[in-house]
């Protein structure tokens, strides 16, 4: 596949936005809404900090595949292999706390020792939302689509949530591996 090499450079570009976001995500979305809560006199507790375990995780696989997509428009195909050794490893782990962060959140709902105040269970509540999302977003369905014109012109035309160019790559990977 030919790609110009305005076309290559603007993608290059939109990427390596996309890897430091997500990477820079893994520190400012835990700080502001430890910040918030305290700011609201709601401490947070064990049950928020596990929370952010999936999403803070989610947050780095997305950022790593993000710079092994730009390593390889630059040429290393390597990079992105290894990055999808990582994703193909840690999409169980992954699954399993995610699904624990939204279990035990709900579970807060109806067992006050769970959440140390109201906080704490809204921060739990938005960090497990976001890892559940998060996984389907790498790991499944492209969920994402406001940020890329195209992407949002697809979705409002109603032709739904396409693959994730992870869950693409993966299959490929996986693909390679076998044979």
């Amino acid at each position: 596949m030919f790609i110009s090499m305005n076309t290559k450079h603007k993608l290059e570009k939109r990427l390596s936005s996309y890897w430091r976001m997500e990477l820079a995500n893994v520190i400012i979305v835990p700080v502001a809404m430890i910040f918030l809560a305290y700011s609201f006199d709601s401490p947070v507790g064990w049950l928020s900090l596990f929370t952010f375990i999936p999403t803070c995780g989610l947050l780095v696989i997305g950022g790593l595949y993000w710079r092994g997509k730009c390593e390889q428009l630059a040429g290393n195909k390597d990079a992105l292999n290894h990055m999808l050794g990582h994703a193909h490893w840690t999409q169980f782990p992954l699954l399993i706390l995610t699904v624990l962060a939204c279990l035990l959140t709900g579970l807060a709902f109806f067992v006050s020792d769970i959440a140390i105040s109201r906080g704490d269970l809204t921060v739990a509540s938005i960090a497990s939302s976001m890892a559940a999302l998060e996984y389907v977003n790498y790991y499944h369905r492209q969920l994402q689509h406001f940020d890329h014109a195209a992407d949002f012109k697809r979705l409002w035309n109603g032709r739904g949530f396409r693959p994730s160019q992870m869950s693409q790559n993966l299959k490929l990977w996986r693909k390679e591996r076998r044979d």
